[in-house]
């Protein structure tokens, strides 16, 4: 579940930042009526603005849904610790319970010895389990968290990139302007600039998307890891079992 999550989470990123790349920049000048002579060099600080204000607010909205994001994963994790921990505890008072009722069968020392014994290895062995499958769970957070935070400097660090193109463009297209050049080639000049750089800022987000993988490799590692600990413990148990059985029954 909390590897499906966190795929959901990037996927949703992507699907955010696609949206940006693709329909920003396109929106500002396509809704622009046909250029007149001189006209677009007269308004293109005008319409340099409106690109970045959208840019801006996208880059804000993005933020806030990364933070709600944030805040789901915490109330999640926070959740499943007290689930985890509650059933300890129930599992712990439920142990002892059994345990106290193994003890009152002891019939002399050699037995109470013989159970004593059993109660502390299945003690010991559920101590081992647990901290195996702690830290198993711990291993795939850090790994998981670092995952997404090496994922979002590339993706921060390729938005940046395609600002910064955007903003080369523009005072590329502000230098043709002042130069003279004619005000349709530099709109379309612009436009081709701006295309190629949704065009590169889409290939680099196509090439970050491959947390999903990652995740499920770590998530295997986690259940690898747990289940040994997990196995380890019955055998443990299971011998411990026999035992005491043995033991039982030669007194």
């Amino acid at each position: 579940m909390k590897t499906n999550f966190n795929i959901m989470k990037a996927k949703i990123l992507i699907s955010s930042l696609l949206t940006l790349s693709f329909v920003l920049p396109v929106i500002s000048l396509a809704q622009s009526p046909s250029p007149r002579a001189g006209w677009f060099c007269n308004r293109i600080s005008e319409i340099e603005s409106r690109v970045e204000g959208r840019i801006t607010h996208y880059q804000k909205r993005l933020e806030e849904r990364r933070q709600e994001r944030l805040n789901r994963i915490e109330n999640w994790r926070t959740q499943r610790e007290n689930r985890l921990n509650e059933h300890r505890a129930r599992w712990d008072a439920n142990r002892q319970e059994h345990f106290e009722k193994l003890r009152a069968r002891a019939r002399n020392d050699t037995q109470r010895q013989a159970i004593e014994k059993f109660i502390e290895t299945v003690q010991t062995a559920i101590s081992t389990r647990r901290s195996k499958i702690d830290s198993a769970i711990l291993a795939f957070r850090e790994a998981v968290e670092k995952t997404i935070a090496d994922r979002e400097a590339a993706i921060s660090s390729a938005i940046s990139e395609y600002k910064n193109s955007i903003d080369s463009a523009f005072e590329k297209a502000k230098s043709d302007c002042a130069n003279g050049v004619d005000s349709r080639t530099v709109r379309e000049n612009l436009l081709s600039s701006l295309k190629t750089a949704r065009e590169k800022l889409k290939e680099d987000i196509k090439n970050i998307e491959k947390l999903g993988e990652t995740l499920r490799n770590e998530a295997e590692k986690k259940r690898e890891a747990i289940h040994s600990a997990i196995d380890e413990f019955k055998a443990t148990v299971e011998k411990a079992k026999e035992e005491l059985k043995s033991a039982l029954r030669g007194q």
